[in-house]
């Protein structure tokens, strides 16, 4: 069964597998309420999720559906639900276009994919941290709790996460409803924030933390 080739029963079975492989598993104690909680979706962009992006990203299709669905339960619950996109302006490249040799401008590639649903607010971001040069926190007002989904999983999406431990959120990071280039690193990243940065979790167990 291919990373990138799975439906959503295979990848919440799979995702099962890795909880079960992580090294330490902490569980916050408080209750997770869906009025002081928000969902991030992070960066579910056309330069990763459509096939002809140089970007393509296939492990980030099979999330969609598992996003979709827990936007639907936020939004029926009165949740709130904030998206990013990351896009740089000419002359804010920085070290990025440098490591990549590439960056994401304004345009069609930088909009959220049309598959995915938006029920909520939209930050652009310059870099890897939603938190970064926005209005995140703001946004994030009389929130507690953060739940965060979308790509990649090592890098904008585990990023996010680091930073939102260091400014007091507890964090809940979604095994089934993040992706990344290869299986080994989206364990592996797992594995990095299962220790002291979040509760790893799938997206059904979110939403029966949230009920």
């Amino acid at each position: 069964m291919s990373y990138h080739e799975m439906d959503t029963s295979e990848l919440k079975a799979k995702a099962e597998e890795w909880i079960e492989e992580l090294p330490f598993r902490k569980r916050w104690s408080e209750k997770l309420k869906i009025k002081d909680s928000a969902l991030l979706i992070i960066d579910m962009q056309s330069f990763f999720l459509s096939p002809e992006s140089h970007a393509y990203l296939p492990s980030g299709e099979t999330i969609i559906e598992n996003l979709n669905e827990l936007v639907e339960f936020y939004d029926h619950h009165g949740g709130k639900v904030i998206y990013t996109r990351t896009v740089q302006e000419e002359g804010d490249e920085g070290v990025m276009e440098e490591w990549w040799r590439d960056i994401i401008r304004e345009g069609p590639e930088a909009e959220i994919d049309e598959r995915i649903e938006v029920e909520g607010s939209v930050v652009v971001k310059p870099r890897y941290s939603s938190f970064y040069r926005t209005d995140l926190d703001s946004i994030l007002e009389d929130v507690e709790n953060v739940v965060i989904g979308g790509v990649m999983t090592d890098m904008c999406c585990a990023t996010t996460a680091r930073d939102a431990f260091v400014r007091d959120y507890r964090v809940f990071f979604l095994a089934d409803g993040t992706a990344t280039a290869t299986e080994e690193t989206h364990v592996s990243a797992l594995k990095a924030l299962c220790h002291g940065i979040a509760e790893i979790l799938t997206c059904q167990e979110a939403k029966e933390r949230l009920q």
